[in-house]
């Protein structure tokens, strides 16, 4: 397992309509790619409109597979409503939250 770490940056105007399309974006994309678990959205306490999506995937060739596709048009809407900072990868070394 991999968890992927897309860090945003979201304007104030926009923060209920992104975590709309975060929402959306996390059941469509768990339904539709092999391998993918869903994600998390954490909001930044220190830092305002600064936020942390958390994908859980199987693998680091499902998750490229997804990357590499046109992205469903709810992916497109987050990338309007707020700016990727980045984008890292880790490998999931143990799982006690369930």
């Amino acid at each position: 397992m991999i968890r992927v770490v897309y860090e945003w940056q979201v304007s104030p105007e926009n923060l209920q309509e992104f975590c709309e399309a975060w929402r959306e974006t996390t059941h469509i994309v768990r339904e539709t790619y092999p391998g993918a678990h869903g994600s998390c959205l954490l909001e930044d306490e220190a830092k305002a409109s600064h936020f942390l999506a958390i994908a859980r995937w199987n693998s680091k060739e499902e998750w490229r597979d997804f990357w590499s596709t046109d992205n469903p048009p709810e992916v497109i809407r987050m990338s309007t409503l707020g700016e990727l900072v980045s984008v890292k990868i880790f490998d999931e070394i143990g799982d006690h939250t369930s």
